[in-house]
Parts: structure tokens; sequence; C-alpha cells
């Protein structure tokens, strides 16, 4: 019988690191641990558990990207089939692209013919060209927007930014959308009184009256919310003076005493600045990734107009800033901060 210690260690590396060790790797493993096993018995019962794993229910992720900053324009963006063997009804689409804005919840939807790269930038650039205020993108990883050239030319020619979802995470956004969306079109097509199979007829329809409808709360519709009122539009959404406390707690500084500032501060008020290029939203291009790989600071020179203490969900201080040329909003930290000249 295989030693408990030796599967024990096994399904504890996995767990950890969602690594399956081979053979010869978990030998090595086993015999620092001094554990002695039988070669042929663990390369059998590690036959059976790879065998088992292959149909076993993936853990889910504890950990998952969202929003920590409320921005305007922010969209979850994702593809759905819809009836694939329906597609010579519709124009040859057998699927849609939805985007969902994170806050407001205004939609797009556009049908699309392949998932391939082709179908896949007529769809987004004629997003962005539609809705106009797009300033940030949120997808999986799938086989086209990994593609640097292709997010390249988008980012180039739009200045939009990109970010993929933490490994494992899914646009749980645009998740949800699409079944709304689905469901909606079901509904439409069985109302008919002649059947028909003809869904793309409905997108358009669905999508501007959906997005013509007041949010809750507010005396915004979806599709009235824009850089311009977005803060009052959250005011009202939150009822709230401040909703950005939502996300840190509270917020104290700066403070009466310059000496408090200097010692609290690492950047004055009216400072030029350098801003690192991943917490750039206007230039960062890779997606999740270290400020090394993304070539450290723009040269860019930025105003700081605002400073804070804000409390993390940690129960830290930690000092944030606000730079003239990228809004007022309390966004950047000391570390995504370079002092010109520095």
């Amino acid at each position: 019988m295989l030693d408990p210690a030796a599967v024990a260690f096994y399904r504890n590396k996995l767990k950890k690191t969602g690594v399956a060790l081979t053979l010869a790797q978990l030998r090595q493993q086993l015999d620092r641990l001094k554990i002695k096993t039988d070669r042929t018995e663990l390369a059998q019962w590690l036959a059976r558990e790879k065998l088992t794993a292959r149909f076993s229910r993936v853990a889910r992720p504890k950990a998952y990207q969202t929003i920590g900053v409320l921005r305007p324009g922010v969209y979850f963006m994702d593809y759905a089939e819809f009836h694939k063997n329906w597609g010579w009804h519709n124009k040859g689409c057998t699927g849609f692209l939805l985007a969902v804005e994170n806050v407001t919840n205004r939609l797009f939807v556009h049908p699309c013919k392949t998932k391939e790269t082709a179908s896949w930038e007529e769809a987004i650039e004629k997003f962005i060209e539609l809705t106009r205020n797009v300033t940030t993108i949120f997808s999986d990883r799938d086989t086209v927007v990994t593609s640097r050239n292709f997010r390249g030319r988008v980012i180039d020619k739009y200045n939009v930014n990109w970010y993929f979802l933490k490994k494992g995470s899914k646009a749980y956004l645009a998740e949800r959308y699409i079944g709304f969306v689905k469901t909606k079109l079901s509904q439409a097509l069985e109302s008919r009184e002649t059947e028909t199979k003809n869904w793309i007829q409905f997108v358009d329809a669905l999508v501007k009256e959906y997005n013509t409808q007041k949010i809750e709360g507010t005396s915004y519709s979806r599709q009235a919310v824009d850089g311009n009122n977005f803060q009052h539009f959250l005011q009202q959404r939150f009822k709230m003076d401040d909703p950005e406390t939502l996300f840190s707690g509270f917020k104290i500084g700066p403070f009466v005493n310059p000496q408090w500032n200097l010692a609290v501060f690492k950047f004055a008020l009216g400072q030029k600045v350098l801003l690192a290029r991943k917490a750039n939203w206007r230039e960062q291009s890779r997606g999740f990734s270290k400020y090394s790989t993304e070539g450290g600071f723009g040269s860019q020179e930025y105003t700081v107009s605002g400073r804070q203490l804000r409390q993390t969900a940690a129960k830290k201080f930690v000092a944030v800033y606000a730079l003239a040329e990228m809004g007022n909003d309390l966004h950047f930290y000391d570390a995504e901060l370079r002092a010109v000249g520095n």
C-alpha cells in the first residue's frame, strides 16, 4: 500500500501550485523528505490520480479580479455562441460579442459570424466607435485578444486600455449579461406568431430599450452617463457624497500642519512627477505584469493635484494621489509615481 504521507504530499503540492508533478519529480521530492515508496506502485497510483483529475471539477479560484476604483468607460467583454446551427438564417452569424459597462451596465451587443480575428476586430472596432466613451476593456484570455498585434492596433487607434482578468476568473459581469441577452432573444423568438430562427433582427431593439431605461435610484438612463456627469451619477447611485469610501473605509488629510504633510506624503501638491506605465491606463497595453516588464516610468510629466491617506481593508494607511492631467480622482500610490529629475 502506498505511504499516505506520499499521497498527502502530492495532493498538497498540486493544491498549492496547480501544477502536477511528474513521476521523476515526485520521487525526487519524496526521497528528499525520506518518504520511502515502491517505484512501480507509485507510478500506478500517479497514473490513476491523473486520470481521475482529468474528469474532476476544477476548484473555484479564491481570488477574482475586480474593479477597485470607479471610473467611467470601463467595460467587461466576452463572446457567446447562440444557436450556431441557425447561422444561415442570421446572415451567417453564429454568436455575438457583448460588452457591458462596469457601473451603469450600459450594454453593447454585436452579432458575429465567427470568433476568428477578422470578425472580432470588426465587432470590437464597431463597439468602440459607436460607444465612444470606452477607456478600459477587461476580458478573458481569448486567443484573439492575446495577440499583441491585435490589441496594439486597437490601443493605438482608439487609446483604449486592455486588461486580462486574473487566471481562472471569468468576465463575470459579461457572463451574467450574456445569459440575460440569450433569455430575451429566446423570448422574442417564442413570442412571434410565425415561427422564425432569425434572432439578429431583435438585437438592436433589445439593446436600445435596455440602454434607455433609467438606472434605479438615479435620474440617469444607462446611455446618458458620461465622464462629465459620472461623479454626480455615483453620488446618486450609492447615496453618498464620496463613493470612493466604499473601497477605502475612510480617508484623512491633507493636514493643516505642514510638518505632518512632509512626514506622511512623499509628494507635494503642485510637484511634477512621472507615472509608472503599469499604472497608466492611457498607455498600459500588456495586461497584468510587473513594472519592469512595462518599461518602468513614462516620459510625460504630471502634476500632483490632490493627496490623502486611505485606510485599506487590512487596516493600514496608504497615501494616494490625484494627478491634474488624469482627473481629480485619487487613484495613484507612492510606488507608482517618481519625482521629475530623480
